[in-house]
């Protein structure tokens, strides 16, 4: 004979709390002390779950951080309205952060750091226009360096970039990084920054990029790693200025540089 389980076992088993339960013509028998363990387990689950959700800890303070943003009063309003009264442990902050991104495009990134029992940190940063966009209507736009057009200009002076004739821009737009040349247009900008040179304007003419400095207009081709470029011309640039020189123009598309006095 095959015993399945020791004869001390069996006979713990038969003293043990049994519980009946009428199956059809027959009873389910289950021992009391592993239901009372499942019994156990889920009420303190339950009670713990009740407690965290009680007054304790629902959000009450909120301590903001702000860029200079000028839809700061939108932007506290609309996270209060999402995050006050809320448990601070089932509060989901990346639904939170998402939706005011999506809602203000000025808006590059929130931060927002829980405090307990009910206390936020929560930090906004805006973000930083790179060049102004014209339009086919000549309606301008600031652009970021992700390409995303996020409010209309209002006269700040920024480089101009003007794209092809057919494109019409609006706030939210996220201009084709690698499309009409946008990712030689941000870059330069960039690089154009790093040297220290005032930029006026920066236009796509075809293949080539061409920039408008204080008294010197820049040829690039867009064909080519811009950052080489950028370091010749500005070697160019510093040469030219040792020598109490300011050049009309520099034009890099070709093996050879030409520079026009």
């Amino acid at each position: 004979m095959i015993r399945l389980f020791p004869r001390r076992s069996l006979q713990a088993l038969r003293r043990s709390p049994r519980v009946f339960i009428p199956v059809g013509p027959r009873q389910l028998v289950i021992p009391y002390r592993p239901l009372s363990t499942i019994l156990i387990v889920v009420l303190s689950a339950l009670s713990i779950f009740l407690f965290l959700r009680t007054d304790i800890f629902q959000v009450k303070a909120l301590e903001f951080e702000f860029e200079q943003l000028a839809d700061e009063a939108l932007v506290r309003q609309r996270i209060s309205e999402g995050v006050l009264a809320r448990s601070i442990f089932f509060l989901d902050t990346g639904r939170v952060e998402q939706d005011i991104k999506d809602s203000f495009p000025t808006v590059s990134a929130v931060s927002i750091k829980k405090e307990l029992p009910d206390r936020l940190l929560i930090r906004v940063s805006v973000r930083k226009p790179l060049a102004t966009i014209v339009d086919k209507n000549k309606v301008q736009f600031l652009v970021d360096q992700e390409g995303l057009l996020f409010r209309q200009a209002a006269g700040e002076d920024l480089p101009v970039i003007e794209l092809s004739e057919d494109f019409e821009g609006a706030v939210g737009v996220k201009l084709a990084i690698d499309g009409q040349g946008i990712a030689g247009y941000l870059q330069t900008l960039d690089l154009v920054s790093e040297k220290g040179l005032k930029t006026k304007a920066i236009y796509l003419r075809s293949e080539t990029i061409e920039l408008r400095l204080a008294k010197t207009t820049v040829w690039l081709s867009a064909d080519r790693e811009i950052a080489e470029q950028m370091e010749l011309l500005t070697q160019i640039l510093q040469r030219l200025k040792l020598q109490g020189r300011t050049p009309k123009s520099v034009d890099l598309r070709f093996s050879r540089t030409v520079v026009k006095l």
